[in-house]
Parts: structure tokens; C-alpha cells; sequence
């Protein structure tokens, strides 16, 4: 008996296997897209919770970092005379405290200048003194608050004499100060944190944070004003990084110019600016000079955060005629609420009688806990908060 076998229909079996070819695909394309909107959704839901959840001072944006670190290895460097001379002259004869100054007969080598306005406070002293220290063995500065003068010494032979008239006693009066908060612009959160404090303090807004744009809208509907909060180099740079849009040394005048008006562009609305991190930057005379020339162009004043002892950014802007001032203090350099409590005491005691200063902090929890903790009792004292413009002047 003959089997006879069954035909196979070619044409059917091929329509079959491109049917079975073409669900595949569908279902591979189908689970494709279901774990690409998967993923974006959950890292939507991570971003929003990080928002809520995760306190601004353990993020970072863009590998920006708040401040260089405390073991920063400084260059190497022969300083002369020269060197300290010109430091001396920037923070002293042309500093903060100085409102002029007039040449007086010299006394042998001795230089001897009259300074005008109020003797430099202790721990601005402080500050410059172990500036001079770090930097040579040669010279050291002794000071003589009672007489109103300051001698300077190059191998513990006098060469300067700065001398101070000694106020009269003023009866007692409101100090002022004004608190810059830095690296703000990263969490809208946090920001509402700080406009809930019934203490006024003035956002500096850091160019290249999420939220950098955002909060110049909240803070306008507040009626708060803010700063730029320039990102400069670090002498610790490129192991501290201030960011890609950083002011870098060694950058063209138009790509300095450009990095500034895109700062000013991001912060629309800004009434000054001060330097974040900027210890090599806010050193060098003639990077400054284009930062600020450009800042004055647009009618803004320039805060000099002190984050190195021979920055010349303040005598600069002084110079130049922009409105400007230095930082006094800062308050969080631990983060300790204990500490910055002690900080913010040590601010209003700074304020003293009819005195100016201003204070550097930072977004972190524990320093808006340390606010929230202290505003009764700074509510107390015979100082007043006010925004960071009431503090900048022309000299």
C-alpha cells in the first residue's frame, strides 16, 4: 500500500512564520518601551523625593561643592617684602575699615600713614596676622588698639607705622548686620525654609544649580532681594572643582565677560554677587578687574567672601567704584547647631554699638535649625537684620 504524502502549502507556511516573525517584534518593541517609561518615571519619583527628603547640605549639583576643604595644600612661594607690602595695602590702608588715608613724614625707614575710619576689628586682625604668618617667617604685624596703631615688621625691623584716631565713647546704638546664605538654588525647599525665618537673610544664588532660575521667580513673588554667587577657582583647583561654568585664571577677557553675563542671565533680577570657593581667583588683580568692570556695567555691587587672606576683590571693587563690602565672619564652619549657635552670638556681640557686619552661611539643616533656635533671643539684642544692599558702599 502507497502512502501519499501530505503537500505542504509553502506559501501558507511563509505568511505563517513572517505573522510569528512580526508578533515578536511587537512584543519586543512593547516591553521596550513599557521599561524605558518605567525607568523614566521611577527617575522622575527619585528626583522628587530627593527634593523632599534629602537636606540640601548632603547633595551636590553638578560636582559643585560649598566650600574647599580645610587640608588644602597651598603653593609654594618666597614671599618678600614686596609681597606683604601690597597685602598690607589691600587690606589695610585700602581695606574695609578704611575710609582714606593720608601720608605722614616718614621717621627714617619708617613709613607712616593716617588711616580714616575705625580701627580694624580683632578677628579681621586675626585673619590677616595668620595670613602673614602661613605666608613668611619674616614679617609679623603688632597691634596696639588702645594707641589706634598698627606696626608692621619685615626681620623684626620696623617698616610701617598705620595709625588710627581712637573713637570717642558713642552712646549706645542698633548694630547691623547682614546674613548671606551661599549655594542657594539647588532645593526650592530649602529656600522656603529660609523665607519662613523671621530673620531677614540674603539668598546668594549659585548659576548651575537645578533650581538656579526657579528661585529668582519664588524670591521675586516674596519680594526678597538676592545675589549671584559668582563660582571662582580655588587654589586647591582642579581636586576642588567649583563647577564647569566656573571663572577659571588663565580664561580669555571675552570668555570672563561671557561666563559673567551668563551668570547674570541665569539670576535674572540679582542685585550683587559674591565669589564662591574663588581663594586663587579673588587673589589675582587682573581677573578681578574684568569680573567687576562687567559687574559694574550693570549697576551690580560685589561681596568679597574672605575666602583667602590676600584677596584683593574688595579693594578692587573699592577702586573701581562699585559698591562693596567684605564678609566679617562665617558661621557654619562645623556642622554643629551648637556651634553655629555660638557663631551667631559671637555675630551679634561683633555688632556691638553702631557696628556693620556681615555673615556667610550656608544651606544646611543644622544652620537653619541654629536660626530657628536663636531668633527669640536675637530679637533681644540691640542689633537690626537687614539685606545685603544696605551694607555695600562706595568709597
Amino acid at each position: 500500500m502507497t502512502i501519499k504524502k501530505k503537500k505542504t502549502n509553502k506559501k501558507t507556511s511563509r505568511k505563517s512564520s513572517k505573522r510569528l516573525h512580526l508578533s515578536q517584534n511587537l512584543r519586543i518593541l512593547l516591553a521596550s518601551a513599557f521599561l524605558i517609561g518605567f525607568v523614566a518615571l521611577s527617575l522622575l519619583a527619585l528626583v522628587n523625593l530627593q527634593d523632599i527628603f534629602l537636606p540640601e547640605s548632603s547633595k551636590s549639583h553638578n560636582n559643585f561643592v560649598y566650600e574647599e576643604p580645610h587640608d588644602v595644600i597651598h603653593e609654594l612661594k618666597v614671599y618678600s617684602y614686596a609681597d606683604i607690602r601690597e597685602l598690607i595695602e589691600n587690606q589695610l590702608i585700602n581695606g574695609p575699615h578704611s575710609v582714606g588715608w593720608r601720608k605722614l613724614q616718614s621717621r627714617d625707614t619708617v613709613q607712616v600713614r593716617k588711616i580714616f575710619g575705625d580701627f580694624p576689628s580683632a578677628p579681621f586682625l586675626a585673619e590677616l596676622t595668620a595670613h602673614i604668618e602661613q605666608a613668611t617667617s619674616a614679617a609679623h604685624l603688632e597691634t596696639k588698639r588702645n594707641d589706634g596703631i598698627i606696626h608692621l615688621y619685615w626681620h623684626d625691623e620696623l617698616q610701617m607705622e598705620l595709625k588710627y584716631q581712637i573713637p570717642d565713647v558713642i552712646g549706645s546704638q542698633r548694630g547691623r548686620i547682614a546674613v548671606v546664605m551661599d549655594d542657594m538654588g539647588g532645593s526650592l525647599r530649602t529656600l522656603r525654609e529660609l523665607l519662613r525665618l523671621d530673620i531677614m537673610i540674603t539668598p546668594a544664588i549659585l548659576p548651575g544649580t537645578n533650581n538656579a532660575t526657579p528661585a529668582t521667580d519664588l524670591l521675586q513673588s516674596e519680594g526678597r532681594e538676592y545675589m549671584i554667587h559668582m563660582p571662582m577657582e580655588p587654589r586647591s583647583y582642579p581636586r576642588t572643582n567649583p563647577g564647569s561654568n566656573a571663572l577659571l585664571l588663565g580664561q580669555s577677557v571675552k570668555e570672563t565677560r561671557r561666563l559673567v553675563q551668563s551668570y547674570i542671565d541665569e539670576v535674572p533680577g540679582a542685585v550683587g554677587g559674591n565669589n564662591h570657593m574663588g581663594s586663587r581667583y579673588t587673589a589675582d588683580m587682573e581677573a578681578m578687574q574684568i569680573v567687576l568692570s562687567e559687574m559694574k556695567e550693570h549697576n551690580l555691587f560685589f561681596i568679597d567672601s574672605r575666602t583667602i587672606g590676600n584677596s584683593v576683590a574688595f579693594s578692587e571693587a573699592r577702586k573701581m567704584g562699585l559698591k562693596t563690602a567684605t564678609r566679617n565672619i562665617f558661621l557654619d564652619n562645623q556642622d554643629d547647631v551648637s556651634y553655629i549657635r555660638m557663631q551667631i552670638r559671637k555675630m551679634a556681640k561683633m555688632a556691638g554699638n553702631n557696628k556693620e557686619i556681615i555673615a556667610i552661611c550656608h544651606p544646611y539643616s543644622k544652620t537653619l535649625e541654629a536660626f530657628r533656635l536663636e531668633q527669640d533671643w536675637l530679637k533681644q539684642q540691640s542689633v537690626e537684620f537687614v539685606a545685603a544692599s544696605e551694607l555695600v558702599h562706595l568709597y
